[in-house]
């Protein structure tokens, strides 16, 4: 129990030692821009920003943290280790660079998978006159990594990616209807166990069970030992869907559970690879192509499932509810459709504005609700009466129509340039 309180002291000495790295301010650096991008479509589609970027970065950091510490210990509690190589630094840079052309590839399964298809290809063999380098890469050891992060990054989903999902009025089969995007990143402070191999074991190191580490990876270490330490890294994690046939907590829980389902999958794989190329060169093709099959497939279902809050043929549809206003006080959600007022129908959301013109002091609102079952709400204003209920509606005329398409495809070079 001794050893075990000190590998976890040591643990978190290296998620604080990520946390200050040069690296992990970066990756703020691009939250913040990516933030405020989405708070700026925010402003388009509802006139205001429901919670400002400031406390969007407080919560993904301390939320990113939180995971980093508590994955980081699972990770070296079990033992899954990885043998350091010097071309493992290029893994943020090259995650950075692929998200240049779209946001999705700000992550480790494509920059792993490239890594790792270049280490099969670069053997330190002559070409053309030139000797090649030898990466010499930990296949096992960058896949169980790629693994280990998006179990994270699926608990982190789970838990956060319905949050604060922005509305956005698309149009299909020549029909208004509304969608929510969900956008949530997370600057991933973590400890890696790193192989090492050295001349004699050094002073101070801890004695671990028979039984660990879980991963065998094989290492040349003639004339040497094989030692673990404990060695701080910085990945950012990256969550973005749109919910069109489902709302967005069903959207995300979905989602969640593929990614965790393909976390499970790549860590089978890890276990297995050391003494195994062909698996090896498996789990280096499937990490990319299976992460892309996920989104892709998600996207398609999107794109031709029919919308979920359509433009109703009478009534007013809920889009979102102002901050603390009268809607979100007395229960209205997004999505319902608000069909009486005070029993009388209401047509569309001109008609309800100017029925409020009364001031009523006593409301009944009957709604439909997006499950199809109806509920009636009561409000009493007795002192100043009701002249607005604090929605925004889902109208015939929005001031800005997104296309799906497009949300898909946005990436860093974008972002930065402000093309379109």
């Amino acid at each position: 129990m001794h050893s075990f309180f000190q590998v976890v002291y040591t643990t978190l000495q290296a998620v604080a030692t990520a946390i200050f790295h040069p690296w992990f301010l970066i990756v703020i650096y691009l939250m913040y821009r990516m933030y405020k991008k989405i708070g700026d479509m925010e402003v388009t589609t509802l006139l205001f920003m429901r919670q400002n970027i400031g406390s969007k970065m407080v919560q993904s950091v301390l939320s990113g943290i939180l995971i980093g510490i508590g994955a980081s210990i699972l990770l070296v509690a079990i033992g899954l280790p990885i043998h350091l190589s010097d071309y493992m630094v290029f893994l943020l840079p090259i995650a950075i660079m692929l998200a240049m052309i779209n946001f999705r590839y700000l992550c480790f399964s494509y920059a792993g998978g490239l890594l790792g298809i270049l280490s099969f290809i670069l053997r330190g063999q002559m070409f053309l006159g030139v000797k090649l380098p030898d990466m010499n890469l930990d296949i096992p050891g960058i896949i169980a990594l790629v693994g280990i992060l998006h179990f994270m990054e699926s608990l982190l989903i789970l838990l956060e990616g319905a949050e604060d999902s922005i509305p956005m009025i698309i149009k299909k089969d020549g029909k208004f209807a509304s969608a929510y995007m969900m956008q949530r990143y997370w600057p991933l402070p973590f400890a890696l166990l790193v192989m090492e191999v050295v001349a004699a074991v050094p002073q101070g190191s801890i004695a671990m069970p028979n039984w660990w580490p879980l991963m065998k990876n094989i290492v040349d270490h003639a004339g040497g030992v094989i030692v673990y330490s404990i060695y701080p890294i910085t990945a950012v994690l990256g969550y973005g869907d749109i919910a069109v046939s489902m709302t967005p907590e069903q959207k995300s829980r979905r989602t969640s559970l593929s990614l965790m389902a393909y976390s499970l999958f790549l860590l089978l794989i890890a276990v297995f690879a050391p003494n195994r190329i062909w698996l090896q060169g498996l789990g280096v093709i499937l990490m990319p192509v299976l992460h892309e099959m996920l989104i892709v497939r998600s996207q398609i279902r999107e794109r031709n499932s029919k919308p979920l809050y359509t433009y109703p043929d009478k009534g007013v549809r809920i889009l979102d509810l102002k901050p603390e206003g009268l809607g979100e006080k007395i229960g209205l959600r997004r999505g319902d459709i608000i069909l009486k007022i005070n029993g009388t129908e209401i047509e569309n959301y001109a008609h309800m504005k100017s029925m409020f013109n009364n001031y009523f002091t006593f409301i009944w609102i009957d709604i439909i609700g997006i499950d199809g079952k109806t509920r009636c709400i009561e409000h009493q204003a007795y002192s100043s009466g009701v002249n607005d209920l604090g929605i925004i509606p889902l109208i015939q005329e929005p001031l800005a129509v997104y296309r799906l398409e497009n949300m898909e495809s946005v990436g860093l070079f974008k972002m930065f340039t402000g093309k379109k």
